[in-house]
């Protein structure tokens, strides 16, 4: 090869390279400027049930009136607070709130329909739930195997605990549809399944709550079926990922969000 034209490939190349880096760039920001939330600190109050969005691993921002309010429903014992999920927010709740103590899980009271369609988890908040590195410590070669070892670390509290995850995986990438079945069974390299998360995050969550598609429609199926519990719930005070006042007004137009 000339001279001429090696000076010319690596210049081609490092071009890609830094188109590269700024693609992945613009992502990191669009997460941090989504992971702030727009209802993180805002509050649905209906009688005495409040639902308080959270933006995953930051501490609700609420006006002294909001909280003492939101505060007069949980301090009441036979009401109390409960988290989210595993809990893994508690902590910076309790930085705004103070020392409360947490009756348990909300989430563990769901009864799932369709046990599958919380696979949605998996792809929801990956950068927060920092599921590239969760799912690339996993134990085998392709991105499926890998997922398939970690499931009871990133499975949702109502299928946590199945012995049939790997049906229900299964299940939730067949009805992904398009090429799913197949970018799955690629090399689990950090790059690939990064890829592979985000890709399917992103058209899971366009447009949230209104949106199309198979991703979509499997998260929304899960997501509803967590808000009718959420709605129907006991009187208290329970904290969630700030999304799901959105998705709580969409199945009660009676509710209204705190600005």
């Amino acid at each position: 090869m000339k001279k001429v034209e090696l000076k010319q490939l690596i210049k081609e190349e490092i071009t890609k390279l830094k188109q590269n880096n700024m693609i992945q760039l613009i992502d990191l920001l669009k997460e941090i400027v989504l992971s702030e939330g727009k209802n993180a600190g805002k509050v649905i109050f209906d009688g005495d049930k409040a639902f308080v969005g959270v933006a995953h691993k930051r501490p609700p921002k609420m006006s002294p009136e909001t909280l003492e309010k939101v505060k007069a429903i949980g301090d009441v014992k036979t009401q109390g607070y409960w988290f989210e999920g595993d809990g893994k927010d508690n902590e910076i709740i309790k930085k705004v709130f103070g020392d409360i103590t947490f009756k348990g899980s909300w989430d563990k009271q769901v009864k799932a329909a369709q046990p599958y369609t919380y696979v949605y988890t998996l792809f929801a908040n990956v950068r927060a739930n920092d599921r590239v590195n969760q799912v690339l410590n996993g134990e085998g070669k392709t991105i499926y195997e890998k997922i398939l070892s970690t499931y009871k670390n990133w499975a949702h509290e109502v299928i946590q605990n199945k012995k049939n995850g790997k049906a229900l995986v299964d299940k939730f990438l067949q009805g992904l549809g398009g090429t799913a079945l197949e970018d799955v069974q690629q090399e689990g390299t950090k790059e690939n399944i990064r890829k592979f998360l985000r890709s399917i995050e992103q058209v899971m969550w366009a447009g949230w709550p209104k949106g199309s598609g198979p991703a979509f429609e499997m998260a929304k199926k899960a997501v509803y079926e967590r808000d009718e519990w959420l709605k129907n719930a006991p009187d208290g005070v329970y904290f969630t990922g700030e999304g799901h006042l959105d998705s709580l007004k969409d199945i009660n137009s009676k509710y209204s969000i705190t600005e």
